[in-house]
């Protein structure tokens, strides 16, 4: 039995040092040079725990404190630092405008592009100036949902450590290994060089999804919320890819789309593993 969540300290003021170091993360630049960024709301605390990225701390509420109590083995464990504090803490860290009243300090998760091919994953989702941030995050949900074995943000795109994209990925972005930050012309290099195919995926042209004969080793790049993928970038891909709209609407949303695919990559080579089985 657990003993509750163990109290590092309580903190009162927004002006506390800590705090106000903390409240600096909620810049990207900073994010970037101190190697870490915030995590709020207790689904995505929670799979920070349970992941490899260990918090450097736990800053609750009171009611977000009882709620971490399901935790408490956990954090005693890796002996991660829990603080209470007064409301108005809370909300200078939180982007929210009702926050859950939890708030962590993880580590970036992001590794190299190389790093993420060497471990040789079938399947690799690439944002392509996907602005928006919650779209994003879903991509990072959808992604981790459906199994793809990680996911690129390219450089333009939203950051993936932004309050909004870490609350839409809902725990995935500790889950999925996620790249950021490269060029899309030198992701498609590198992902050229490790066998993959790279496919772009369009609104109105390229092949249908259900007539595709999907690659062993592929990579799916989501373009630009507003006007998909530029020709130019057309021109550097292996081909094109596109859902087909059965009904009067223009368009999927961009994480929608990507949900579409990445199951659609999935059913294919499940029903190939069966029938590999059956022989």
């Amino acid at each position: 039995m657990s003993d509750g969540v163990r109290l590092s300290g309580v903190i009162e003021s927004p002006k506390n040092e800590r705090i106000r170091q903390y409240r600096r993360l909620r810049k990207r630049n900073f994010r970037y040079r101190e190697g870490k960024f915030l995590v709020e709301g207790q689904q995505c605390v929670a799979e920070a725990l349970l992941s490899k990225y260990v918090p450097e701390c736990v800053i609750c509420s009171s009611k977000g404190f009882e709620a971490m109590t399901a935790y408490a083995d956990i954090m005693s464990k890796l002996s991660v630092p829990c603080y209470t504090a007064a409301d108005e803490v809370i909300d200078s860290l939180s982007a929210t405008v009702t926050p859950q009243g939890i708030v962590a300090v993880a580590p970036l998760v992001h590794v190299d592009l190389d790093r993420m091919l060497g471990d040789k994953p079938e399947t690799i989702l690439v944002a392509n100036r996907v602005r928006d941030p919650g779209n994003l995050g879903n991509m990072v949900r959808i992604a981790d949902a459906a199994g793809a074995g990680g996911m690129v943000v390219c450089a333009e795109s939203a950051d993936p450590y932004n309050a909004k994209t870490v609350r839409s990925t809902a725990g995935s972005l500790f889950h999925l290994p996620l790249c950021v930050g490269d060029d899309i012309a030198s992701v498609i290099e590198a992902l050229r060089k490790h066998g993959y195919a790279v496919l772009g995926a369009d609104a109105h042209s390229g092949t249908g999804m259900w007539e595709m004969e999907w690659p062993g080793k592929v990579a799916v790049i989501m373009g630009n919320e507003a006007w998909g993928i530029p020709h130019e970038e057309e021109a550097m891909v292996d081909g094109m890819v596109r859902v087909p709209l059965i009904g009067h609407a223009e368009s999927l949303n961009v994480s929608a789309a990507a949900a579409v695919l990445l199951y659609e990559i999935a059913r294919i080579r499940s029903e190939g593993k069966s029938e590999g089985g059956k022989g």
